[in-house]
């Protein structure tokens, strides 16, 4: 079985004590018999503790606290997407008081907030991401209410009280009567999406959301950015005059997935050029990527179905 490693920082791939090579944020791949496992050694060239860890199929189906792991019908994936600390330690990275709360970012192992509320009463505490490596704490509005705003690299918390109400990405931010905030997706458009969140006396809901495309897809891209906007919004412009008004549909049809990602080497040559990989969530770190074929003509989307019902060859 083909499985690919992906890294959020460059780290040495050891396989059943074989030196196979460095990964990072690029796809790499090993053959592995998931029969038999193997035994991976994953050592970071930062200052953070090495990973160990037995791969096997069971491996795919199970949570791991430093990975997210995806399986498809032929391949497999591993991001490491956090490494151990070296020593067991506790980090203060920011402190500050805001909207009636002591928060503390913290890190001991992962990167945590602890929210404090004035007055004594039970707190909490709240895992985070590495984007609040470093972080800033501020009191913010809105809505008519105060929070606590915990500020990372490109995302952001809120916490009333001790509780946490909104944690999410945040390319740009304002306060007002809702919550407004504005991230660029990492997709084949590099589309800027805006969404709003209003509080609904437990958390910060989304009351909507849109799109906007910053550039045109490449063409091999086409179908990955058309199943992109289905999830995101804004799909009309890739629809056949048969098709047009009918994207509620497509997104029943197609079902919850999370994020959508380009076809590797080996299922571009099964399924052939219009195929993209729709990712869903099975679980905590668990993701499962099933490939779609969007049929085009003329440059727009006529058909979609499932890749399996109209392979091309064999991997």
């Amino acid at each position: 079985m083909r499985v690919y490693f992906l890294s959020a920082g460059r780290a040495a791939l050891k396989l059943d004590g074989q030196f196979v090579g460095m990964i990072d944020m690029f796809e790499r791949f090993a053959d592995i018999d998931l029969s038999r496992g193997a035994f991976a050694e994953i050592a970071p060239c930062s200052c953070r503790g090495a990973l160990n860890f037995f791969i096997d199929e069971g491996f795919f189906h199970t949570p791991h606290a430093f990975c997210n792991s995806y399986y498809s019908e032929d391949e497999r994936g591993i991001y490491i997407a956090r490494y151990p600390e070296r020593e067991g330690r506790i980090e203060v990275i920011a402190q500050g008081r805001a909207a009636g709360a002591l928060i503390t970012v913290f890190r001991f192992g992962g990167i945590y907030a602890a929210a404090e509320p004035d007055g004594g009463g039970k707190g909490t505490v709240c895992a985070l991401s590495e984007k609040f490596c470093t972080a800033k704490i501020s009191a913010v509005r809105t809505g008519g209410c105060e929070y606590a705003a915990v500020r990372g690299q490109n995302a952001l918390a809120l916490f009333r009280g001790e509780n946490m109400v909104f944690f999410g990405g945040c390319g740009g931010v304002t306060f007002g009567e809702e919550l407004n905030i504005t991230e660029r997706t990492g997709g084949c458009t590099r589309a800027v999406c805006h969404s709003s969140y209003s509080f609904d006396g437990e958390k910060f809901a989304l009351c909507g959301r849109y799109t906007r495309p910053s550039r045109e897809p490449a063409p091999f891209a086409l179908a990955a950015a058309f199943f992109e906007s289905v999830l995101c919004g804004g799909a009309e412009v890739y629809l056949s005059d048969e098709l047009k008004g009918r994207e509620g549909a497509l997104k029943d049809y197609l079902g919850g997935y999370t994020d959508v990602a380009l076809p590797s080497e080996g299922a571009q040559k099964k399924y052939g050029p219009n195929a993209a990989g729709l990712v869903y969530e099975r679980g905590e770190g668990l993701f499962e990527v099933k490939y779609f074929i969007a049929e085009i003509s003329g440059g727009k989307v006529v058909n979609i179905l499932p890749a399996d019902e109209a392979g091309e060859g064999e991997l």
